[in-house]
């Protein structure tokens, strides 16, 4: 059976939550940090152990989240104008253009592989997906750790051909 505190902060929450970020949002400008740092007041709230002299607990939980909002806006590393991007740098998200090249590419690269003859394909997967060692390969596909070695290079440089010639046409 839940305490009458933890009823009291259940209530609390439910009926000032949306207001307490709100009012947070306005002071440090991003609602996720604000829904953080509101998250926080609740914390430090239910941390305290005598609220008997605390004659409104919804003002005290409004102060304690203007509090942390105020210290938040201190901190040099949270400031506004570095975290500013310079409208020089490009957009660091990929452009439509660029998502479809790549897509492309993949496409390229699968059909390569698939293409593949199946010791060399098998060789490339192990390697190059799954990161076995050439021990490890020559163990699993019982041959050499040499004729690992050759099956790898003619699947890379099918690999480089493959795309040389895209970008050639």
């Amino acid at each position: 059976m839940p305490s009458s505190n933890s009823l009291v902060f259940t209530a609390l929450y439910q009926r000032y939550q949306s207001q307490l970020i709100s009012r947070i949002t306005r002071l440090v400008g991003c609602r996720e940090t604000a829904a953080d740092l509101a998250q926080e007041a609740y914390i430090r709230l239910l941390g305290h152990r005598d609220l008997s002299n605390i004659l409104s607990l919804s003002a005290y939980l409004f102060r304690i989240g203007h509090n942390l909002a105020m210290d938040y806006q201190r901190d040099p590393s949270n400031k506004i104008e570095y975290l500013l991007l310079d409208e020089t740098l490009p957009c660091p998200l990929l452009q439509p253009h660029e998502i479809v090249s790549l897509r492309q590419q993949c496409r390229l690269l699968l059909d390569t592989i698939a293409s593949m003859p199946q010791g060399c394909r098998d060789v490339f997967l192990l390697r190059k997906i799954d990161e076995l060692s050439y021990s490890e390969i020559s163990i699993r596909l019982n041959i050499s750790e040499k004729t690992v070695q050759r099956r790898l290079v003619q699947a890379m440089l099918r690999c480089h051909r493959s795309m040389n010639n895209a970008i050639a046409r």
